[in-house]
């Protein structure tokens, strides 16, 4: 099991918000680039995505997967400080 199946089982059980948000994970190759996309099945303004361009080295994917990581990390947590910040 690699680092994006694990990352393809979490969105599809939606582990963070039980289902709420119905979203959707993909990899995919386009146009010499391995682009991640994370996005809502119910708000289509509502998405992260990154891109590299594509050697084929599962190292590069991986590298990849842990940056977008990061970028869901600090979208989740700057959105708990807005929500924060409105109470």
């Amino acid at each position: 099991m690699t680092l994006g199946d694990i990352l393809l089982q979490a969105a599809q059980k939606d582990l963070a918000g039980v289902m709420k948000g119905k979203i959707a994970y993909t990899e995919f190759v386009v146009d010499g680039k391995f682009e991640i996309k994370l996005r809502s099945l119910t708000d289509k303004e509502a998405y992260i995505e990154c891109s590299v361009p594509d050697k084929g080295t599962e190292e590069e994917k991986n590298y990849l997967r842990l940056y977008f990581l990061s970028m869901v990390f600090n979208a989740a947590i700057h959105s708990t400080k807005r929500l924060k910040n409105k109470k």
